[in-house]
């Protein structure tokens, strides 16, 4: 369960630049969009899987991210689950 969401966001993409300044003290919370609008992108910066993402991430009262202040949660540390729509997650 989510106690508090802060983001204030700008990730790199190919076509676009992703801006995000969002908070929330919602429990739960949705996510959804036309295919390319920043969904997955969005997501994996949460995760901490896109090293470009800039700005600002805050859950729980806890920085994962505040790069203005050089800080930077490893994946590993954000204990986030994220499984990728790709085909290919498992070749075999």
């Amino acid at each position: 369960m989510i106690a508090s969401l802060r983001i204030s966001l700008t990730v790199p993409c190919e076509r676009f630049d992703l801006e995000l300044e969002w908070q929330t003290e919602e429990p739960a919370l949705g996510l959804f969009g036309p295919s390319g609008a920043g969904k997955t992108t969005l997501l994996e910066a949460l995760a901490g899987l896109r090293r470009g993402a800039r700005g600002r991430i805050e859950v729980g009262g806890r920085t994962w991210l505040d790069t203005a202040r050089g800080l930077r949660l490893p994946p590993e540390a954000r204990r986030v689950g994220y499984v990728p729509q790709e085909i290919l997650l498992f070749p075999h």
